[in-house]
């Protein structure tokens, strides 16, 4: 399974918290067209920086792990090493795991501390929604 995370701007994700169908296919146009200079703009507009990196290696339980299988890569999403975080950008990155329990315990409860808020879509489209620091808005379809 492979997570895409974005880090987005607080206004954009309280306006946008209850479209979680409509965030997914402005992110599966931008896989679908990564080199469209209008979907890069609004990418820029909506998404906030975050050190993923650095953040994660700080606050996931098995920080050696992720010490251990950074990677950097020119792409945005290239999909072929193995679990971890992968492609840190200031504003995204993908992570690869072998199931949801693994994902939850590696990267999403950590993120959950964190007050940014983050759109989390897996690669295939099959889970997608929401990871904010407010306890009653969770969601992960």
């Amino acid at each position: 399974m492979q997570f895409i995370i974005f880090s987005i701007k607080k206004e954009i994700a309280s306006q946008y918290y209850y479209k979680v169908d409509l965030m997914k296919r402005f992110f599966e146009e931008i896989l679908n067209n990564p080199q469209s200079f209008i979907y890069i703009r609004q990418l820029s507009y909506i998404t906030d920086l975050f050190p993923f990196q650095e953040w994660l290696e700080e606050h996931s339980p098995v920080k050696k792990q992720l010490k251990n299988k950074m990677s950097y890569r020119s792409s945005l999403f290239e999909k072929a090493l193995p679990y971890g975080i992968m492609e840190p950008k200031n504003y995204c990155c993908l992570f690869q795991c072998d199931n949801l329990l693994q994902a939850e315990q590696m990267v999403f409860d950590p993120l959950r501390k964190s007050s940014h808020a983050f759109y989390i879509m897996e690669a295939t489209g099959e889970y997608y929604g929401w990871i904010s620091p407010k306890v009653g808005q969770r969601l992960l379809s």
